[in-house]
């Protein structure tokens, strides 16, 4: 897609698709212009995939123009650009999915994002509602951005899955952030399972600290250490087979996913309470088995959903294209019968003007061959005129050389009498000088 002309042409055959890939297709900023425009104006797109196309802070700006109107988009790529190269482009693109409530899936990926941009996202995830996956892996956000998106994480309880392999954030913030998304990812498990029982409680985790250990509840145990000749690995092999096994006696459905939690909400206060490094690694262990079912479980349920979406749509769009279809066949139709009624009029027409058209060709010939006769009469009438103008002319050469002698001798006559004026004048002081001595 190397063209604005292809790009259009792309968009336009794919605009009542739900899913618009522009992969690798160099649109850049110039062609950003053009895919704002038209996710402003589409009802269908969910899945917008930009990802390696050279985009900068421009086009960020300019696309999240157009997604400030969508209501219909669930999910964007814009991984391998370069939004980040200047901070304007992540800060416009956050400020549009503050207040966006459809899309759901954001990935950042290699976009030289740094600790500004981290925190342009940091405060985006402190208002945003409905982002559920979110990757910025392979940007330069540094420690100073971990701690922004760990600060606006904390106020954030819908993000369940954020990636920050190749980012640099340190490790005390990956591990706050893990424990962050466990308890986001165990209160979504919560409202799943409470969606059909409205009195259903759903336990709260308090926010991580240093110093905050959750209290027992009266039917908790007191915490015992584990066995210390048990490694690691055999305690979360046991632990592995005894989850599932806790999962399945209960009832199936709310009741078993309350269980699930239950298990979970209680090995996340067991990692916060205990002490020892191996014991918190196991319970982070087995905290992270748990919930990998439950993302699977998840990831397997948002599959079947989208499927059901996408053949809804499907069908839907083949019923309204068929209908489409069938009123244009009609009015085809309807249109061929006027195009014969128009055919037979435009026959008998056609009979009147050619009888019109002979008269008419009669008359032409006539007005030529009177033509022809006017135009001998007028070349014989020129003819004798030019032999007049020929005999003027020459009657007016022989008067003009007539007039150039005529003008000659008048010359001669003049310079004549100049001489006997001079003449006349030095005869009369002759005769003065004589008349006078």
């Amino acid at each position: 897609m190397q063209s604005l002309t292809s790009l259009l042409s792309h968009l336009e055959t794919n605009r009542d698709s739900p899913t618009i890939s522009l992969a690798y297709a160099s649109v850049g900023d110039d062609g950003m212009a053009e895919v704002s425009r038209f996710v402003r104006d589409n009802s269908f797109v969910k899945y917008l995939d930009l990802r390696g196309n050279n985009i900068a802070a421009k086009g960020a700006v300019t696309l999240s123009n157009g997604l400030k109107l969508n209501r219909s988009l669930r999910s964007l790529n814009l991984k391998w650009n370069q939004i980040g190269r200047d901070n304007t482009g992540v800060q416009a693109l956050c400020e549009m999915l503050r207040t966006n409530v459809t899309i759901s899936h954001v990935d950042f990926r290699n976009n030289r994002i740094n600790n500004v941009g981290a925190t342009y996202i940091g405060e985006m995830l402190r208002e945003n509602t409905t982002i559920t996956h979110l990757d910025v892996s392979w940007n330069d956000l540094g420690v100073d951005g971990g701690l922004a998106l760990l600060e606006g994480l904390k106020h954030n309880s819908t993000l369940v899955d954020c990636q920050l392999s190749g980012s640099k954030v340190g490790e005390e913030a990956l591990h706050e952030v893990a424990f962050l998304l466990r308890r986001n990812r165990a209160a979504a498990t919560y409202k799943v399972a409470g969606a059909g029982s409205a009195n259903s409680p759903v336990p709260q985790i308090a926010p991580q600290s240093s110093d905050a250990v959750a209290p027992r509840t009266p039917r908790e145990p007191a915490f015992r250490p584990p066995d210390q000749s048990k490694t690691v690995a055999d305690r979360a092999s046991s632990a592995r087979a005894a989850a599932p096994a806790a999962s399945v006696a209960v009832v199936p459905g709310a009741a078993r996913s309350r269980t699930d939690n239950n298990i979970l909400l209680k090995l996340m206060q067991k990692e916060r309470e205990t002490v020892l490094p191996e014991d918190k690694a196991f319970y982070s262990e087995v905290a992270e088995y748990i919930d990998r079912i439950h993302m699977e479980s998840m990831r397997h349920k948002q599959g079947r959903v989208d499927s059901e979406e996408r053949e809804r749509l499907s069908t839907g769009g083949f019923v309204e294209r068929e209908m489409r279809y069938t009123k244009e066949i009609r009015s085809l139709e309807e249109g061929l019968q006027r195009t014969v009624a128009d055919k037979e009029q435009l026959t008998k027409e056609i009979a009147l003007l050619t009888g019109e058209l002979k008269r008419l060709n009669d008359e032409s010939a006539m007005a030529v061959r009177e033509s022809v006769a006017f135009q001998e009469a007028a070349h014989s009438q020129e003819e004798q005129l030019r032999q007049e103008l020929r005999d003027i002319m020459t009657e007016k050469r022989g008067l003009q050389d007539q007039l150039a002698v005529s003008k000659k001798d008048l010359e001669m006559l003049g310079q004549e009498n100049t001489r006997l004026r001079v003449h006349v004048k030095s005869f009369q002081r002759d005769v003065s000088e004589i008349l006078v001595t």
